[in-house]
């Protein structure tokens, strides 16, 4: 169930793998950036069973829109180019 933005909240990043996911989320959380991980669910069985995210599963990365800039900033070493301008997604 997608509710939308919640108090500013937008999809910063979109990454595919563990070992990315888990560089993001230290970087945010050694730099007081708060966050919500969305998991994106593929596929029928996803909607009924509760199964481990997979290496392959992506998740999306929500922060506030006033962290932005600074988050870009922040992770343009582990993410790099997939940064866009607009928007802040990878």
């Amino acid at each position: 169930m997608d509710i939308g933005p919640v108090n500013h909240e937008v999809d910063f990043c979109k990454v595919y793998d563990m070992e990315t996911k888990e560089k993001v989320e230290r970087i945010l959380l050694k730099n007081s950036i708060s966050y919500f991980v969305e998991w994106e669910v593929k596929g029928v069985g996803g909607l009924f069973f509760f199964r481990k995210p997979r290496e392959k599963s992506a998740c999306i990365f929500r922060i506030h829109s006033d962290e932005v800039s600074r988050a870009k900033e922040l992770l343009k070493p582990v993410l790099g180019s997939k940064l866009k301008e607009t928007g802040g997604k990878a």
